[in-house]
């Protein structure tokens, strides 16, 4: 302890004494871990299994097009009823959901706006998993009532409470009852545009003329290559009935993690991400090395009178590094206080006006991205940042010191 406090003493009066350098390493810090724990949670997200798509590895999208035989244009989209009859052809599967999205005018507590809206079956809620904060998805009896279910981001909009099961939403000047509210999830996750889930019963193009997407689950040990080759010859046969040929150039069948996988991993998305990362570390590093450096030639000559009455290099090394770890680590404790604000205040910034309403980078801290990458990282920023200016101090005589100079 009395050692700690032999270190401790300087550091914090080099700190008092400095304070624009100390305010611009922990501000540098908060920032880097701001944003790096921003990218590499967008990236476990992408890449995880995570809410709604917690199966992703055995839910199948089925094509939406059906191309012609030069693979060129699309002669149609499917729509429900084709979606029926392909569903008719399949054998094993554990459940599947077809819906039909649109941006559209919504009015709720004499408030009007806009936001992506989805008409679906009460089915979606088995193939997709959405944690519910209040109440309940609606149910097959439901399904074929004025009901309807929004994210968060929807009844903090409209509604001043708390508590919104009961009150009532018009959507393209239908009235629905609100029977759940789901937690918000990320932009970057699986139909993470989507803000509000309708019956399909109350779709307009119900007439069976609308465009669906549709998945299909399949159940825990399916060989999902075999799952897929069978949704492709079902979606063959609907395509013969369209007099449509796809034996060629069928729109791919795949999982919704290889489409997800395709979309965010590939060779641009993994070199962005390594750039962002290295941008994020390396430039605020460069920062605060060089910052470290002009300070730490300030302290030199009394670091140089420290050597002279005794204090070996060790000691002057560690109080250097000391200094300098302590500031990053205060910016990273700001940066985790104040990860959900900035997040908030960056989706207004760039979501706030568009006019399928407010989207979410970051819905939630995923502390097991924080604790054993983004702090690992923090380290290391910690560590080179804080040791080279040390290493640079104290690798110079004492002369030179005690005259204020290094090399």
């Amino acid at each position: 302890m009395k050692k700690l406090y032999i270190y401790w003493k300087p550091i914090c009066y080099n700190i008092m004494h400095h304070k624009a350098y100390a305010l611009f390493c922990v501000f540098g810090a908060m920032l880097t871990f701001v944003f790096v724990t921003i990218l590499l949670q967008i990236v476990h997200v992408v890449r995880g299994n995570m809410p709604p798509a917690l199966y992703s590895e055995r839910i199948v999208e089925v094509p939406s097009y059906i191309w012609d035989e030069q693979g060129n244009n699309f002669k149609s989209r499917l729509n429900r009823k084709d979606v029926q009859m392909i569903m008719s052809q399949l054998k094993g599967y554990e459940n599947y959901t077809c819906y039909h999205d649109e941006a559209n005018n919504v009015r709720a507590n004499g408030q009007f706006g806009m936001n992506m809206a989805v008409y679906t079956d009460y089915n979606y809620w088995n193939v997709f998993q959405y944690d519910f904060v209040q109440g309940h998805p609606f149910t097959e009896r439901e399904a074929k009532e004025p009901r309807v279910v929004v994210n968060e981001s929807v009844a903090k909009t409209y509604f001043a409470k708390a508590n919104v099961v009961g009150e009532e939403l018009c959507f393209q000047g239908n009235r629905y009852k609100i029977i759940g509210v789901v937690a918000d999830i990320s932009l970057f996750a699986q139909d993470g545009h989507l803000s509000i889930w309708l019956p399909e019963y109350f779709d307009r193009g119900m007439s069976g003329n609308d465009w669906v997407n549709t998945y299909i689950l399949f159940p825990e040990g399916t060989d999902m290559e075999k799952a897929k080759k069978m949704v492709m010859s079902a979606v063959s046969y609907v395509a013969e009935m369209k007099h449509v040929n796809v034996t060629q150039f069928p729109e791919p069948v795949r999982t919704v993690q290889e489409v997800r996988a395709e979309v965010f991993g590939g060779h641009l998305w993994r070199m962005s991400v390594f750039l962002g990362l290295l941008l994020l570390l390396i430039i605020p590093i460069l920062n605060i090395i060089l910052l470290s450096v002009a300070n730490t030639s300030i302290q030199v000559a009394e670091l140089g009178i420290k050597r002279a009455l005794g204090a070996n290099r060790d000691f002057v090394f560690l109080e250097v590094l000391i200094e300098n770890i302590v500031l990053v680590i205060v910016g990273t404790l700001l940066g985790i206080a104040l990860l959900l604000p900035l997040c908030q205040f960056l989706d207004k910034l760039l979501f706030g006006n568009m006019i399928i309403g407010s989207l979410t980078i970051l819905a939630e801290m995923n502390w097991t991205v924080i604790l054993l990458e983004v702090l690992p990282l923090s380290l290391l920023f910690s560590l080179v940042s804080s040791g080279l200016p040390a290493y640079w101090v104290i690798r110079n005589p004492i002369v030179d010191m005690l005259k204020g100079g290094v090399e």
